[in-house]
């Protein structure tokens, strides 16, 4: 396996809020910050200091990041991670959800609940970032403000922290939801057909 160089990708899939483009890779910067241009048929982007999650495949094997995107033309972008490089291990599209308000807390214990912002959501996982640390491997209930458009509710799960990266003073953590009521699963079905007409 050769050493991952973002300047060997051919094409990135770049996530902001609820759009999704591809784009191809123009150059480097010397603070690690990578420049691109969109290749699809999206109206593009605009604006500065947007929150974004950026996927590649490298050797047959998807990866992510979070980052900042600032936009100086329509079509181009450049791109400041704010994460770690870390392997893609989700079953389910995940969808940007604008970071979204929740709480949550170890199973088992009744007080210290965590507040968390929500980055990405699924039917089956979940990423989000706080500024306390968390066990991977343990089991947490967590409880989520849906909110997009007219639809403003809710949901509870329990969920399985499955791996951490930390950047700075925030832990971003990836779990899977492992259990959830048929009412709550309802509701976030719908939260997530919604999204995916946005």
């Amino acid at each position: 396996m050769s050493a991952l160089d973002l300047r060997n990708i051919k094409e990135f899939i770049v996530r902001v809020e609820n759009r999704e483009h591809t784009a191809r890779l123009i150059s480097t910067g010397r603070q690690g910050e990578i420049f691109v241009e969109l290749t699809d048929q999206s109206a593009g982007e605009s604006g500065m200091g947007k929150n974004g999650t950026v996927f590649f495949l490298w050797e047959g094997v998807w990866h992510y990041f979070t980052c900042k995107i600032f936009c100086p033309t329509l079509r181009r972008m450049t791109i400041v991670r704010t994460s770690p490089i870390a392997v893609d291990s989700r079953k389910e599209r995940r969808y940007e959800c604008g970071l979204l308000g929740g709480r949550i807390t170890e199973k088992g214990i009744l007080h210290g609940s965590i507040d968390i912002t929500i980055l990405n959501i699924s039917r089956t996982g979940i990423r989000f970032e706080t500024r306390q640390p968390l066990k991977v491997g343990r089991t947490y209930s967590i409880e989520m403000r849906l909110v997009i458009k007219h639809f403003s509710e809710t949901v509870r799960a329990e969920c399985v922290i499955l791996n951490e990266l930390h950047a700075g003073s925030t832990y971003h953590y990836g779990c899977e939801i492992v259990a959830i009521t048929p009412e709550n699963l309802a509701l976030l079905e719908k939260y997530l057909a919604i999204l995916a007409k946005a």
